[in-house]
Formats: structure tokens, C-alpha cells, sequence
């Protein structure tokens, strides 16, 4: 993961990426989740979908490596989070817990079952494998897989454009990666598919769109 990308846009506040509502397709496929399920929500940000998930009843708890987002978002929902700090390898974890929800700071790629409490059901990918340069990703999924319960499900959000005329971060996923990435363990729905505007970045790069793909993925073992 290229940290230093993502803690600069952080800082320069070039975050165009940050809904200020919860996503749509996310709300539209809420009805696919169990009740009171454990949600995690890698690479979160400041994500307003953490909150909308605690308030519909879930146990959820998002990671982020960058500090700056974290307090952004602790801060702007005005919690008053108990914070502990906890070692996972060579990794530390700064664990912000309130009630219903948990915001770990730390790297999601070295996240274990341990420190978010057990098996989750729902996973919620929204422009997070995106995210991640392609030398990232299998590390990413065997990650996810080890955190979600058998039967356990992933709602996965990703787009795709042309990489040639513009490089990631964030990076083109198609269909046949996802299809690469999680098709041998998990099985694959699509539930939508639109045209997105791109960034102005990718526009003067000739991408005025990407395609958006929302997919329901259910883990097989």
C-alpha cells in the first residue's frame, strides 16, 4: 500500500473520495445483511457508513492507517471513544471503542481475527482493494478470508478504467480481477454496474468515466 499517497491527500484534505452520506448501494443492499451482524469496514477513512451501520443495529468496527482521519471522524460525530493500544506482531494498533463501534488505527493489511473479536459476517469493501497497488491484493483478500465466518459475506465496490492512461493510486479492478482475486473461494454476484465520473486528475489524464461495480461475494468454506 503506497502510505505515503494516502497520508498526503489526507493532509492536503484532496479527499474527494469522502461521501457525506451513506452510499447508496450500500443502503440499497442493507436488506442481504444479517441482523445484529459484525460488520468490518477496511481502509474507512472518516466514512459516514460506520455510524449508518452501528444505528441499524450492527456491531462494526472499521480500520485506517491514517491518524489524521481517524480523530477527523471521532471528532465530527463528536465520540468520546475509550482508546487502548495493542500489539499484533511488529504492528501497533490504536483501538478507538464506543459503544457499538470500534476505529482501529493501523494497517489493515495485518489485521488479524484477534483484534477485531472474533469472526465477522459482513465485510464492507468500499474503494478499498481499489486502494491497493496489484502487488497488495492476494495479501488483501487472504486477510479478508481469514477475518470473515464461513458463509460469511463481502459487499465489494470497486471500478474500473483504462490503467494505460493513467496510473493508480487508486487502480483499475475489473470484473475478471475480481473474478482472479476472490472466484476460487467465494462466489460472486453482481448487483449493479453504472458509469462514473472520473476525478478531475483522471479526466486531464482522458478518463472522463470509470465503470462503478458493486458485487455480493459469499464465502464458500
Amino acid at each position: 500500500m503506497k502510505h505515503e499517497f494516502w497520508n498526503e491527500r489526507w493532509q492536503q484534505r484532496q479527499i474527494g473520495f469522502h461521501l457525506g452520506h451513506p452510499h447508496d448501494w450500500l443502503v440499497t443492499a442493507h436488506e442481504r445483511f444479517p441482523a445484529s451482524s459484525r460488520i468490518y469496514v477496511p481502509l474507512c477513512g472518516k466514512t459516514v457508513d460506520l455510524v449508518w451501520l452501528r444505528d441499524q443495529g450492527h456491531e462494526v468496527v472499521g480500520c485506517e492507517f491514517v491518524a489524521s482521519a481517524v480523530q477527523d471522524f471521532l471528532r465530527e460525530h463528536g465520540l468520546a471513544a475509550q482508546t487502548e493500544r495493542h500489539e499484533c506482531g511488529s504492528d501497533s494498533y490504536e483501538c478507538h471503542r464506543t459503544p457499538g463501534l470500534i476505529v482501529l488505527q493501523g494497517d489493515a493489511l495485518n489485521l488479524n481475527p484477534a483484534l477485531v473479536g472474533g469472526p465477522i459476517d459482513v465485510i464492507f469493501d468500499r474503494a478499498a482493494l481499489v486502494a491497493l497497488d496489484p502487488a497488495s491484493r492476494k495479501r488483501y483478500v487472504d486477510g479478508l478470508h481469514r477475518l470473515l465466518r464461513p458463509g460469511g459475506h463481502i459487499l465489494l465496490i470497486a471500478f474500473a478504467y483504462d490503467q494505460s492512461r493513467v496510473a493508480g493510486p487508486p487502480w483499475s479492478v475489473d470484473a475478471a480481477t475480481i473474478e482472479s482475486l476472490f472466484g476460487e473461494r467465494f462466489l460472486i454476484e453482481t448487483l449493479a454496474v453504472r458509469a462514473e465520473e472520473g476525478s478531475p486528475r483522471f479526466q486531464a489524464a482522458g478518463v472522463p468515466e470509470m465503470e462503478e461495480r458493486c458485487c455480493w461475494l459469499t464465502r464458500k468454506d
